[in-house]
């Protein structure tokens, strides 16, 4: 982490980093599923949820940080 990063750049940074994982873990499902591994596939799903339950807690922080800052949510 920068030193320097105030509160609202480190949240839409970890957001901006949060949705890139998401798009990953997708990609990666889908691989899994046209190559035919179910079981990973549904690891991967599993996975995914979690990825997406934390970039909405990342998404809460950024709309707290911004509205702080007083800019629009």
């Amino acid at each position: 982490m920068d030193p320097h990063e105030d509160a609202l750049a480190m949240a839409e940074r970890h957001v901006r980093e949060g949705e890139e994982r998401v798009a990953r873990q997708r990609a990666i499902i889908e691989e899994m599923e046209r190559d035919n591994h179910p079981k990973a596939a549904e690891i991967g799903r599993s996975t995914l949820q979690v990825l997406l339950s934390t970039l909405e807690l990342m998404r809460g922080h950024l709309r707290i940080e911004r509205e702080r800052h007083g800019l629009e949510p």
